[in-house]
């Protein structure tokens, strides 16, 4: 039989594994996957560059295997599920479990828990437990007045689940009339009198009464006084 050649592994891809580890591996799979005689084993590892030794490595029954992220060898045993879903079943070293765990964990702005997301939840951290077509709606709603409000330098401090608690507390319809479905978000107080997108001062409106107001403050001519008088009660009740 042929002397065996005697292939290094590519550099810095050793991980935490000794050179001998490695190699007896690869030589398992060469004779019992690769090649049909034990003297074709010197040609073959002859001809392995990086790519063959990551592919064969990720071979089904291979006792090591390459980290999906840093392709750093890993004992079988030591490797671990991202829990990403989007990663499948790629396996990686703990480092890089924990990194990529760390990177792709956000807070959601309503519930306060933990979730995965692949990309930055945009315009807030909204997980899939809390989102929904009607949260989308309202939250689109907050995230244009937040950004009105900041661009006129006026207080912008409404946060996601204080406009949900908002939106509850009125059972998503108009806070003035009670009875229209939720159509927009209104400043008690108008951003042209100063009015900034606060929970003190923002409550849900049907299209009909935020015409009526208008940009009066802190009443609309069409609007019964007692309506403005309950809105300003729960108003002062929240703020703070």
């Amino acid at each position: 039989m042929s002397e065996i050649a005697y292939i290094d592994p590519p550099a810095g891809c050793i991980g935490d594994l000794t050179l001998d580890e490695v190699w007896l591996d690869q030589l398992r799979q060469a004779v019992y996957e690769r090649i049909a005689r034990m003297d074709e084993i010197p040609a073959l590892l002859a001809q392995l560059n990086a790519t063959d030794w990551v592919r064969w490595l990720n071979d089904s029954g291979a006792r090591v295997t390459v980290c999906a992220a840093c392709n750093h060898y890993v004992r079988m045993g030591d490797a671990v599920n991202s829990e990403l879903p989007w990663l499948d079943e790629r396996l990686f070293c703990h480092e890089c479990a924990e990194r990529l765990r760390a990177e792709h964990t956000f807070v959601c702005d309503v519930c306060g828990h933990e979730f995965f997301a692949q990309r930055q939840p945009a315009p807030f951290n909204i997980c899939p437990e809390c989102d929904g077509p009607s949260v989308t709606v309202a939250l689109s709603s907050l995230w244009a007045q937040l950004q009105r409000a900041r661009k006129l330098n006026l207080p912008a401090t409404l946060t996601p689940r204080e406009w949900l608690d908002t939106l509850d507390y009125f059972g998503w319809r108009c806070a003035y009339c009670l009875r229209a479905d939720f159509a927009c978000l209104d400043h008690y107080v108008p951003v042209v009198q100063g009015g900034g997108t606060t929970q003190g001062n923002c409550v849900p409106a049907c299209t009909s009464c935020n015409s009526a107001k208008g940009g009066r403050a802190p009443q609309g001519y069409l609007i019964k006084a007692s309506a403005f008088t309950r809105v300003k009660e729960y108003l002062a009740g929240v703020e703070k």
